[in-house]
């Protein structure tokens, strides 16, 4: 078994489709070169909201967002 790995980096895209990931853990690849790892707890127009492994909720703006990294089994 191998792991599938799905990469978006494109604004517009990030916006269209991070709503599919609410309830899964994802990879965040920040503007700052940082990258943020946790669980997708909501999105609205402006944020995303991840859940750190510390269980601390965290907004994210969209224009922090550089990539979203999605994993899954393949």
């Amino acid at each position: 078994m191998g792991t599938k790995q799905l990469r978006i980096n494109d604004a517009e895209q990030i916006r269209k489709r991070i709503s599919e990931f609410i309830d899964k853990p994802i990879s965040l690849v920040l503007t700052n070169g940082m990258i943020m790892s946790g669980k997708l707890t909501s999105v609205d127009a402006s944020k995303v909201v991840v859940q750190n492994m510390r269980l601390k909720k965290i907004p994210y703006s969209f224009n922090q967002i550089a990539e979203i990294y999605f994993d899954s089994i393949a």
